[in-house]
């Protein structure tokens, strides 16, 4: 009979390899070149542990920045569960998986097409609901950063999200995520102008909230 792993060990030993990676970056890639890591995180991500999930999807937004040469072989098996686990219970999960996908998105753009349909599906009920406010944006991003890379497939669904969107969107900090972000929503825009008309005012408030936006950006605006 194998024993129960040790899951404290497992959360510690991931959180660990989540700072390495947002530390060392590209250094960290000769070692996921030459190991089992990305086998053994693949049994993480299937943890019925909540806690490890949680961190096995925050490593692999870690990977997604500095290691998706080697992360891309494992997306048939990691992106079903990833999109599984948008659920919002526990929302910590939930979060981190969120936050993962839209990583990943920007990475491998077009190659994310076919996940996109069954991404906005859960997406689209979480943010219409009133939740934890760092996972209303962290969804949001998401969403705009697939709507950044697939606009033509996230566009006809944006009047069921857009007002929740620009709410939960227009007090987070100026970077690069919420940049993303906003210039998916602008290429939304240009695919479905009719997506908008009913939460117009939202969407100008939420244009308003960057103040003094990235040349490119605020030429997107006008």
């Amino acid at each position: 009979q194998l024993e129960a792993p040790d899951r404290e060990f497992v959360v510690c030993s991931l959180d660990m390899l989540s700072g390495l990676a947002d530390g060392l970056e590209g250094a960290l890639e000769p070692f996921v070149a030459n190991s089992n890591l990305l086998q053994l995180l693949g049994e993480c991500v299937k943890d019925e542990a909540s806690d490890v999930r949680q961190s096995a999807f925050a490593f692999i937004g870690d990977l997604a920045k500095t290691c998706m040469p080697h992360l891309r072989q494992c997306l048939p098996a990691y992106m079903p569960i990833l999109i599984q686990n948008l659920n919002p219970q526990p929302v910590s999960v939930c979060n981190n998986a969120s936050w993962a996908i839209g990583e990943i998105a920007v990475k491998i753009e077009g190659d994310i097409r076919p996940w996109v349909p069954e991404i906005i599906d859960r997406m689209i009920p979480i943010m219409n609901q009133n939740l934890n406010r760092n996972l209303l944006e962290n969804t949001g991003i998401t969403l705009g950063r697939v709507g950044l890379i697939c606009p033509d497939l996230v566009a006809p669904r944006m009047q069921d999200f857009i007002q929740p969107w620009c709410f939960n969107l227009r007090n987070i900090r100026n970077d690069i995520e919420k940049e993303h972000a906003f210039q998916g929503l602008c290429q939304m825009i240009r695919q479905n102008p009719n997506g908008v008309f009913a939460a117009f005012a939202y969407v100008c408030d939420a244009f308003a909230s960057w103040g003094n936006p990235k040349r490119e950006l605020k030429e997107e605006f006008t």
